[in-house]
Order: C-alpha cells, then structure tokens, then sequence
C-alpha cells in the first residue's frame, strides 16, 4: 500500500509538471504571434505613414521615416508592393542609383492583378522611368502613356504632375518637342492649381530645358528669369542645372557671364554634361588650353547620346587642328559608340507607338461621350413624354369635369320639371333635387363670380402672367353670358380649343389689339403668330 501510495504521488507531480510546461507553451506561442502582429501592424501604420507624407510632397520626412523601416519584418505582398514602390519613387526623387527594376515590376504585377487603379497608375509611372533609364525607351513611353489612361479618372495631382513632367522629359530626350511641350502646358496646369512654389519652379525648368534643346534661347531665358524668383525651392542640385540654361542662353550675347554661370553650375554638381558645355564654350572662344581636361570629364557621362555628342565635337577639333592620329583615335571610337548604340537601340518607332495609343484613347473619349450625349438624350425624351402625359391627363380630366357638372344641371333641370308636372311625385323628391340644384347654381355662381373677377381685371388693364387653368375657364364660362352666340358659334367651329385658346380668341373677338393681347397674355407680339397658327389647326 506505501509503495502505490508513492506511484501515484509521483503520477500526480508528473501530470502537474506537464500542465505547466503545455500553459508555458500556449503562452510563449501566444506571446509570439501578438509581436508578430504588432511589427506587421508596425510595419503597415509605418508605410502609410510615409505614403501620406509622399502625398503631400514632403520628401524629406517620408524618406527619413522610409529609412527606418525594417524589410525583413514585412511579411504580406500587399505591404512588400508598397514598400519597392514608395523605394523606387524615393530612389528617383533623390537621384540615387537604381540598378534593377525588379523591385518596382513586383509592385507593378501585384497592383495590376488586385485593381488598385491609383498605387497600378503610380507604379506604372516609376516603372516607365526605370525602363527608360535602363534603355528600354519603347516599353518606358508605353508605361507612361499606361499611367496618364488611368490617371485620366483620379483626383490625384501630384500623381499627374509625376507621368505629365516624366512624359515631357521623354518626349525631350527623343527628341518629340512638340509632345514634350504639350505636357510641359499640363505639367504647368497641374503645379498652378496645386499652387506649389516647388512643382512651379521645376515646371520653368522643364520649360527652359525643352527650349535650349530647340536652341530657341529667347524662350529658355523667359522662363529661367520666371525662375529665378523662386529658385530656393529647388534642390541644390538641380540649381546647377538651372546655371548651366543661363550659360547656355547667354553664351553668344555675354560668354563672360556665360563662363561664370556654367562654372558655377559646375562647382554645384559637376555632372559631366556641365563639363561638356563649358568645354564647347572654351571651343567657340578658342581657349584651347583647359578643354582637353574638360572633355575627358565629359565622356564620364552614362549617357551614349551625350558622349557621342562630345567625341564628334572632339573629332571637330582635332581635325581643325590637324592633329591626324588623335582624330583618328577618336574617330575610332565614334564608331564604336555608334555601333553600341546601334545593337541597344530598339527597332519599334517610339512616336508611332504614342500616336496609336493617342488614337486609342481619342476613340474611346469619344464612345464614352457618345454614350453620354444618348443616355442624356434618352433622359429629355422620357422627361417630355412624362410631363405630355401628365398634361393630356389632367386636361382630360378637368374638361371631363366641367362636362360633367353641364350635364348633371341638364339633367336635373329636366327631373325638376318633370317633377314639377308630375303631380304624382313625393314633395321629398323636390326638395331633394332642389337642394342638389341649389348646390350646382352654387358652384356655377362661384365659376361666374370668379370669370366675372377675370373679365374685370381684363378691362381694367391687367393680364394673365399669375392665371391658373381653372382661371380661363372661369373667364370663358362668365363670357357665355355676356356672348352666348360667339361661345357656341367657337365651340362649334373648333374642335377642342385648350381654355387658353379659348380666351385668345376671346379677346382678339372683343377687339384688343395685337399689342394690348400680348400684354394680356405676357408674350411677345411674335408668338401671337403661334397661337394664331394652333387655332387655326384645330378648326373644323
């Protein structure tokens, strides 16, 4: 008994031990998911948060608050979309390298398949940049004119201010800059009603930009000194840029000016296109002695077109100053470039793929307005037929009445001579049918007195602006009274004038003038021919 006393205390210890080490589990499992779910909700506040301040142009917080955020604790593919998207849009704004576009085209996949049309036109247009950065020109502009489609439906205008400045510096790069400068007109439209002293002065630089490439230097000065105001709002970087237009326009009235303004531009961001329009100034003032260093700063540039641009202007020089073998050389290399460029470049035509798709967008405009200008016409038809009906209706009804009331006090008229021959009929019966006849002669009296009040206001000057239906009828049935004979005679003669046209003639037969009967009826003496003409119509 003492020994299986002690196996069961053991047993219970056992099972105790068990339990708590089952609660442990439970708890620490518990505890796991609830911080799972707080870095995911973390995660996700963080990110709407950045997206808001993305929303109202405050690049600088969102990209501060973007940095915080830990990718490795984004757990949901909606939350990883957002993330490579806001990580792109700030890559691009803060002009940082962007290798791969793998990234961007995840958003861009995950947001077109769930039908999110805002955070789908936004990725879109990063992704068009990307593309076009990368030298893929052709599928770049396809996403951009994507992005403008969908945005044409949102109220999103720094969304539009993104796709309609990224197509004109697309367009400029082509170069279309007929199509870069319609969108530089949007990309003004949109930065004025957003009234934003930034986006404007960025949309001048656009402006002044389009307008060097043209060589139209009078209008690129225009909008740099429309700039300069307002030249704080711009990064200090794309400053730079600005002083490279100003040298630029007035290196062939001031090249003193000129040479400090492109220095300048220099000693703000030595990009080597900077160092390439120095260098083409030293050339036209034949300062020979500083531009072999300035274009080999140049031919620095990621861009083929601009380093091509630079050895053909080398190629110039040399050739200029006989120097045979460094012609050569470079020549040598002219060709490579272009042959570089050739096997980059792609086959499809980039302005015929934007007339297609400005095509598509002009016919589909034009369905939906069509649609539109139907379903309105559609609309003023069923409105017509309704208050026609409501109209005739009511008229049946009134006249129906009025018939009604005639032929009942004919009616009882009769009975009450009849009544009054037959000596046989009850004196219940008579004072019946002379109470319903008092009643009717009541009524007839009210329709009289209220013609006779009509008749009157007639003759006294009045018109007709606040008359009623009910009132011309009034009117007519007094005038029965006084003309019997041309009542009947009108009555016999027209089919079913309307009271209103009962009363016109009416009037024209008491001897108003055309004048006065305009006045009475508040139209003009041009619509008494219309009035003329429905009598007319209805005569027999």
């Amino acid at each position: 008994m003492q020994y299986q006393q002690k196996s069961y205390t053991f047993v219970d210890k056992y099972s105790t031990t068990m339990t708590h080490k089952t609660y442990l589990t439970i708890l620490s499992v518990a505890i796991f998911c609830c911080i799972f779910t707080n870095c995911n909700n973390r995660n996700q506040n963080e990110l709407h948060q950045v997206d808001v301040l993305l929303e109202k142009d405050s690049l600088s917080s969102a990209s501060t608050l973007f940095d915080k955020i830990n990718f490795t604790e984004i757990n949901t593919p909606k939350d990883s979309a957002l993330y490579y998207l806001i990580d792109t849009y700030l890559k691009w704004q803060l002009d940082s390298d962007i290798i791969s576009d793998d990234g961007i085209r995840y958003s861009l996949k995950y947001f077109s398949s769930t039908n999110d049309k805002v955070n789908q036109a936004r990725a879109l247009c990063w992704h068009g940049n990307v593309s076009f950065r990368l030298g893929n020109h052709s599928k770049g502009t396809n996403e951009l004119k994507q992005a403008e489609l969908i945005s044409r439906t949102l109220d999103k205008p720094l969304l539009k201010y993104h796709i309609y400045r990224s197509l004109s510096r697309v367009n400029g790069y082509i170069p279309n800059f007929n199509e870069a400068r319609k969108y530089a007109h949007k990309e003004l439209s949109i930065a004025q009603r957003m009234k934003n002293n930034k986006r404007l002065a960025y949309t001048y630089l656009s402006f002044a930009a389009i307008f060097i490439e043209e060589n139209r230097i009078d209008s690129s000065s225009y909008y740099l000194h429309k700039l300069m105001p307002i030249i704080n709002y711009i990064d200090k970087d794309d400053q730079a840029y600005i002083w490279s237009c100003m040298g630029q326009c007035k290196k062939e009235t001031d090249s003193e000016y000129a040479e400090k303004c492109m220095q300048k531009s220099i000693a703000l961001n030595p990009r080597p296109r900077f160092y390439f329009n120095l260098a083409s100034l030293y050339y036209d003032k034949k300062k020979y002695d500083q531009i072999d260093d300035l274009w080999n700063k140049a031919l620095e540039s990621d861009d083929p077109a601009v380093r091509l641009e630079i050895l053909e202007k080398m190629h110039l020089f040399y050739c200029d100053k006989q120097n045979e073998h460094e012609a050569h050389q470079v020549a040598k290399r002219i060709i490579a470039l272009k042959d570089s460029m050739a096997i980059i470049e792609q086959q499809d035509s980039i302005k015929e793929i934007q007339n297609m798709l400005e095509q598509e967008y002009m016919v589909e405009e034009a369905r939906e307005e069509r649609h539109m200008l139907i379903a309105i016409c559609c609309g003023l038809i069923v409105t017509i037929c309704i208050g026609i009906a409501i109209y005739t209706v009511r008229r049946r009804h009134y006249r129906k009445e009025i018939s009604h009331h005639k032929n009942e006090a004919l009616t009882n008229q009769e009975t009450l001579r009849s009544l009054q021959q037959s000596s046989e009929q009850s004196a219940k019966d008579l004072k019946h049918l002379h109470k319903e006849m008092e009643m009717l002669r009541s009524e007839q009296s009210q329709l009289l007195a209220k013609g006779k009040q009509r008749y009157d206001e007639i003759m006294q000057g009045g018109n007709t602006a606040l008359w009623h239906k009910q009132d011309f009828m009034a009117f007519m049935e007094y005038y029965r009274m006084t003309e019997p004979t041309f009542v009947e005679q009108q009555e016999k003669e027209y089919n079913t004038l309307s009271p209103k046209l009962q009363f016109f003639e009416t009037v024209s037969h008491m001897g108003y003038s055309n004048k006065d009967i305009a006045q009475i009826l508040c139209v003009g003496e041009d619509s008494l021919r219309s009035y003329k003409a429905r009598v007319k119509k209805q005569k027999r």
